[in-house]
């Protein structure tokens, strides 16, 4: 009986503890920089696409987008999905922001909303995002419990530019040095690695602060790599529904935990594996709740023998 209790405890602790997404506001791999930008696609996505897409193809970035906010709304303008879709398909990161920027305290609505949003996404590109950002990085427990359910993963920052604070700083020149200042700073620290919030919304930020960040920070010459934030975190083919992966030279598709095509190779795999090295190089991880509510049970199995 004690063994029972025993073995109760333990599962009941290893569940409880995945009850909520947990915020994420750091990069796991080292020596990454993930730019960020919320509040897109607007009138000044396209050119900002267009720099890191034509002129810097190395630099990913990851947006977190909204349907309707900032006026055109982006389900209404041609224009911004285009960028919506040149961006995904070289391999920039596409992410929710929700749809019309807020949260609801109702968890359906709250729900429809991530739906539509990721309809909207998946229209334009092809492609479900399971990254999301809560407008303004607000996600009570409620939320993040939901998001949880939902599979998503809640990202924050370690680095805030403050690009959107044009009063602050009283001008966009002082705007611009202001937010390039505390990159000094903070590029000065050289952290193993660095979660940027930023803006397309601002035209600033896409003219002067994000070229800065790439052409003159420095940071690509001390050995930094600029990528999207599922690359920052480990997890590149976990940033979409699908599994699939953008913008490489070599392409992977997940699907079901099942099948990986891979340099025009299918290879089979059995649902049942947690992890399986290709010869290619290529890994192959099943979801972490299903491998956490595995062990737990396991575990508990293996203590009522």
């Amino acid at each position: 009986m004690k063994c029972l209790n025993f073995a109760y405890l333990v599962l009941a602790s290893a569940l409880t503890s995945v009850v909520k997404s947990e915020f994420i506001y750091s990069c796991t791999e080292s020596k990454t920089i993930a730019m960020t930008f919320d509040d897109g696609p607007h009138k000044y996505t396209k050119d900002l696409v267009d720099y890191f897409v034509d002129k810097h193809p190395d630099v990913k970035v990851t947006f977190f987008h909204v349907g309707r906010f900032h006026y055109p709304f982006a389900i209404d303008v041609p224009e911004y999905q285009e960028a919506m879709k040149k961006a995904h398909d070289n391999g920039l990161q596409i992410a929710s922001h929700t749809f019309e920027h807020k949260i609801s305290n109702d968890t359906e609505e709250f729900k429809e909303s991530l739906d539509t949003m990721d309809e909207f996404i998946a229209n334009v590109t092809g492609d479900k995002p399971r990254y999301f950002r809560a407008p303004k990085g607000h996600c009570d427990e409620k939320c993040q419990k939901s998001l949880d359910e939902w599979d998503y993963r809640l990202i924050q920052w370690d680095s805030d530019t403050n690009d959107w604070n044009l009063e602050k700083s009283g001008s966009v020149e002082q705007r611009i040095e202001d937010s390039i200042e505390f990159l000094k700073e903070v590029f000065a620290e050289e952290k193993d690695s660095y979660l940027i919030l930023m803006h397309d919304s601002q035209n600033y930020t896409v003219s002067d602060i994000a070229p800065w960040i790439v052409e003159k920070s420095g940071m690509k010459e001390k050995g930094y790599r600029f990528v999207t934030v599922a690359e920052c975190l480990g997890d590149k083919q976990g940033m979409y529904r699908s599994g699939k992966t953008y913008g490489d030279a070599v392409s992977s598709v997940i699907s079901g935990n099942d099948t990986v095509i891979e340099s025009n190779r299918t290879v089979e795999i059995s649902t049942g594996d947690v992890q399986q090295n290709l010869e290619s190089g290529a890994i192959i991880s099943s979801k972490p709740m299903t491998i956490l509510f595995s062990v737990c049970f396991g575990l508990l199995a293996a203590l009522l023998l």
